[in-house]
């Protein structure tokens, strides 16, 4: 039984899936008419071979068995599997004496084709120098030698580096390579059949009987394999896969891989959205298993292959974070089109840690629908303080979400007029099962009751020279020692990095924040003063158009409140190219320290914490709570134990974890990135004055690691997230900073406007 929509389908089981596809894409649709159809795709993690530790490559063979190409996580050595029952069991296969460890050093790119032959682009002695050159496309036909595929064409500037391979159904070796070129390869005798030149990166390649698809990030285009000339490309699909690759992140490779079945011209692919099949010339882009209620949904999959076996089930290849997984999706008539159970998770941004915990859960409970309604999505006119009107009148109504996610909104406020729910018991468990950073998990306690908790957290600092470092103990202290090296050093232009107002006040308003705040909610005018009066020292004169034009030094945010914190991450080229004397900003990751060391080794600099009045101060990331009016609040506390679970912490990137455990992966991953033995990283950059100084990036000594923990653990005062509040600060004291609004005005201005907000 084939287990897609046809057109006869009912109409019932149309909408059923159509109403599966909106899950975790903005609000659920009202239309409840798929209630009571069945069917529905069901996940199952397949059992790897033993001590699997890397997947290079997976096909479906053309006798329906399951071909697997594997590295050992221990020793390196590579193996060929077989499985005759879609991955329920392995037997080793013949790999090619060519392909084993001792022959080939690393292998970069790997395909399998129907009939099991095998290519690479490998690298066969190590070398301490990796460069193009390094590596070689190889093939071996299955259960033959391997042999150095050369082509019998001028190897072009565009030819250099491959960045995929794939056979098509036909068994002809499709080879992409940076810059957009595309060849057709005959693997046998090596003759380049076709060659195109796109001006696009390409995404992913697949072919449907003699027409080669190529998916760039921004269309799909199709060639005749035959010719070589451009042929007009589907457009239903083209629209389809591009919703697929909208945001920068989706456009990296591994988010979109093809697979086909037995049906002719008939495509199927894999995206985070779901697994979905074409027909082409159809009108309809079918959705069969939804991604947001499975594994693939997961931001930090990275897709390998997709296989598409007889009994219309699918395995999809992947690995999340450095774990390779194989996933198998098989239908089940009996199982709910959509689960019996919801819970409503409601955040102002969308980010990667929530849908990756919403995969994490759905994948754990399957009879439970997640639905995540971002406020501010950015597609519309709808502004912070619009999203929270409506969500506080759905609130009230009884019809709000049953998570929040606070970060944005006034948190305080909502713990005193009893719109959260009490966390506590769900806290203290996630704490004694994997221990959990105390000072951080009592951020909202109340008479000893926990209403909110901050997946991560961020602590300031600064970095510069001794006696830069020594002034940060407060503001204040801060401002003046910028005003004293002016003072010594007329000419030398900026002192302190970044030199963009806004983000400079975004950095120094979360650590004055909580000073600048009476009891009530209300600004402290005079705290208000200084603090802008202390930025306006610290920022000099207005920035000149040269300087915005200058990439050194001068940035803007690219994703949401955490990048734009980033300071001394992307600080490293102006204190590298002298350009300033100090950097401040936020660190929320090992990442961001190994940098900061780098610099500190290159020219003697130090870094520190920053203070607000010699109190360490932290800023909660991701803070969530439980809506006291919710109606399943048991449900609600199982998907918050997810959240502060091992899994999803430990793959926080922009903000160190609140649980131990996770931390502590954080710090493996990082280790192994960096290269723990004693390697790691440099890098070059170069300006207009020629070269700077090399960064080098190693794994930090147990005594860096030490006083990393040390501030983690001491920070003692949360800075405020309420988005309202810091966008009126941002709105005038920039307005300040560049001189068209007076001290008076900009006060005056945001008290107004603060006053206004927390009256309504």
């Amino acid at each position: 039984m084939n287990r897609y929509i046809k057109k006869a389908v009912c109409l019932t089981a149309a909408i059923a899936i159509t109403v599966a596809g909106l899950a975790g894409c903005g609000k659920q649709s009202e239309d409840k008419s798929a209630e009571g159809a069945m069917g529905r795709y069901l996940e199952e993690e397949i059992a790897l071979p033993e001590n699997t530790g890397k997947i290079l490559a997976m096909e479906r063979l053309d006798d329906n068995s399951l071909s697997l190409f594997t590295e050992d996580k221990e020793t390196g050595e590579r193996y060929l599997w077989k499985s005759k029952d879609s991955g329920k069991s392995w037997e080793e296969d013949i790999l090619p004496e060519g392909l084993k460890l001792s022959n080939c050093a690393y292998i970069d790119w790997a395909c399998i084709s129907g009939n099991g032959d095998i290519a690479v682009s490998a690298m066969q002695e190590a070398a301490e120098v990796i460069t193009s050159q390094s590596f070689s496309l190889l093939y071996a036909k299955k259960g033959g030698e391997l042999q150095d595929l050369t082509l019998d064409v001028e190897e072009t500037d565009n030819m250099k580096s491959i960045t995929g391979l794939r056979f098509s159904e036909g068994k002809k070796l499709i080879a992409t390579y940076s810059y957009g070129t595309v060849c057709v390869i005959d693997p046998d005798s090596g003759h380049v059949e076709q060659t195109m030149e796109l001006s696009d990166n390409i995404q992913q390649v697949t072919d449907m009987g003699n027409t080669l698809l190529l998916l760039t990030d921004k269309e799909l285009k199709a060639y005749d394999m035959n010719t070589g000339e451009s042929v007009e490309a589907d457009k239903t699909l083209s629209d389809q896969l591009l919703k697929d690759l909208e945001s920068e992140q989706k456009k990296l490779r591994n988010s979109v891989v093809f697979g086909c079945g037995k049906e002719e011209d008939t495509l199927f692919y894999c995206a985070e959205s779901g697994i979905y099949r074409h027909v082409f010339g159809g009108t309809v882009v079918e959705q069969a298993v939804n991604g947001s209620l499975a594994s693939i949904g997961n931001p930090k999959a990275m897709l390998i292959s997709l296989a598409v076996m007889e009994d219309d089930s699918f395995l999809v290849a992947c690995s999340i974070d450095t774990e390779y997984k194989i996933y198998r999706y098989t239908y089940s008539a009996d199982t709910s089109s959509v689960p019996e159970k919801e819970i409503k998770v409601y955040s102002l941004e969308d980010c990667p840690v929530l849908r990756q915990a919403i995969s994490v859960y759905q994948s754990q409970n399957p009879d439970v629908y997640v639905d995540l309604e971002i406020g501010t999505s950015g597609e519309d006119s709808v502004t912070v303080s619009d999203a929270l009107r409506t969500l506080n009148t759905d609130i009230m109504a009884g019809k709000g979400p049953d998570i929040l996610i606070l970060d944005g909104m006034p948190v305080e406020n909502y713990i005193q007029k009893g719109l959260l729910e009490d966390i506590t018991d769900t806290v203290e468990s996630a704490e004694q099962e994997d221990g959990l950073f105390e000072n951080i998990m009592k951020t909202y306690e109340k008479d000893d009751k926990i209403y909110a908790v901050p997946l991560g957290f961020l602590i300031p600092a600064v970095q510069g020279e001794e006696s830069f470092v020594n002034a940060a103990e407060s503001l204040k202290a801060l401002a003046e020692k910028i005003s004293s090296i002016r003072e010594e050093n007329p000419d030398i232009g900026r002192v302190m990095i970044p030199t963009d107002s806004e983000m400079l006040l975004q950095i120094f308003y979360h650590l004055e924040s909580t000073t600048m705040k009476k009891e009530d909610g209300t600004l402290d005018e005079e705290a208000l003063r200084a603090f802008l009066e202390n930025m306006k020292t610290i920022y000099g004169e207005p920035v000149t158009q040269e300087e915005q034009e200058n990439p050194i030094g001068y940035f803007s945010a690219a994703d949401g409140m955490v990048s734009g914190l980033d300071g001394l991450r992307l600080q490293a080229m102006g204190l590298l190219n002298q350009t300033s004397k100090a950097g401040a900003g936020w660190i929320g990751s090992v990442g961001q320290l190994v940098e900061i060391l780098g610099v500190n080794d290159a020219f003697d600099l130090d870094y520190t914490e920053m203070k607000s009045e010699g109190k360490s101060v932290y800023l909660p990331y991701r803070n969530v709570g439980i809506s006291s009016k919710s109606n399943e609040k048991e449900l609600a506390a199982d998907f918050l134990k997810v959240l502060l679970g091992e899994e999803v912490q430990s793959t926080l990137s922009t903000a160190f974890p609140i649980n131990r455990k996770g931390y502590e992966k954080v710090l493996e991953l990082g280790e192994q990135t960096y290269g723990g033995d004693g390697g790691g990283a440099s890098i070059t950059m170069s300006g207009d004055s020629g070269n700077m100084p090399s960064l080098n990036m190693s794994w930090p000594e147990e005594e860096e690691l030490d006083k990393l923990r040390s501030l983690l653990e001491k920070a003692e005062i949360p800075a405020s997230t309420d988005d309202t509040i810091w966008n009126a600060v941002k709105e005038q004291g920039d307005k300040y900073l560049n001189e068209s609004l007076s001290l008076d005005e900009a006060c005056s201005n945001i008290i107004q406007k603060v006053n206004l907000y927390l009256a309504e």
